[in-house]
């Protein structure tokens, strides 16, 4: 399984998530993609550009990514340049259509606090906004997580505290992971502090953040270009990188 970032606009992925359960999001979208989703019969409609977009990692297997790039290979036949991002876009609209009016119940939710090393939140804040952080870690525990087999102690450690709310499945799946390393005290803990800093080292090199921060950038210079000489753009940027 390996870690991919797509384009959404932010309507589609706010109701996306609103729609259907964190706990459960990444199976569905994993069953409709390799068993029912097809291409539209237009496929105009992919090749649309949003004015605004958000970008949002997920974790896929190498079958999921296939069955998209197969996906892009048939369009490509009909004549339409289409991408991974509008391919997926295009199964979460057919998702929320098909649940809006036939929800999913709800999970019940669980908060728990646990300790973590100083200057994890700080670093993470840096990699992800702080919304997006819960439904990344959760969906990453239910359906990326493989545990790391080193679970250091906490002791003699500088400590923070990491209030954690999420569905009561995430929850149970770290107790259930626990209970297979044979943890008796803490075990929960453990492995919530070993999935966190997977997540984070997976962040370091596929940060949502930065490739926001890139695309808007990108937006910004070529509006920019369109108005002032390269020349002096560039050294207007070189004053920001001294």
């Amino acid at each position: 399984m390996k870690q991919y970032s797509f384009s959404f606009s932010p309507e589609i992925l706010e109701n996306f998530k609103k729609i259907i359960p964190v706990n459960r999001s990444k199976k569905i979208l994993k069953s409709y993609l390799l068993n029912e989703y097809e291409l539209p019969e237009s496929l105009n409609e992919l090749q649309r550009a949003t004015s605004s977009t958000v970008v949002q990692p997920y974790w896929m297997t190498a079958a999921e990514i296939n069955k998209i790039d197969h996906l892009i290979k048939q369009a490509q036949v009909k004549g339409y340049t289409v991408n991974r991002s509008s391919i997926l876009q295009n199964l979460m609209k057919e998702l929320i259509e098909k649940y809006r009016n036939n929800p999913i119940q709800k999970s019940e939710q669980f908060r728990a606090r646990f300790k973590v090393p100083t200057g994890t939140k700080k670093r993470l804040s840096l990699l992800i906004e702080d919304g997006e952080l819960t439904y990344e870690l959760s969906t990453f525990i239910m359906d990326g997580y493989v545990p790391s087999n080193e679970f250091p102690s906490m002791r003699n450690q500088d400590q923070e505290d990491f209030n954690f709310q999420t569905d009561i499945e995430v929850f149970e799946k770290m107790d259930e992971i626990a209970s297979e390393y044979g943890f008796k005290k803490g075990g929960r803990a453990k492995i919530f502090r070993d999935a966190l800093f997977q997540l984070e080292t997976s962040l370091q090199s596929n940060s949502p953040k930065k490739a926001a921060l890139k695309q808007e950038l990108q937006y910004i210079l070529d509006e920019y270009k369109s108005i002032e000489d390269v020349s002096v753009i560039k050294e207007e940027i070189s004053k920001y990188l001294k």
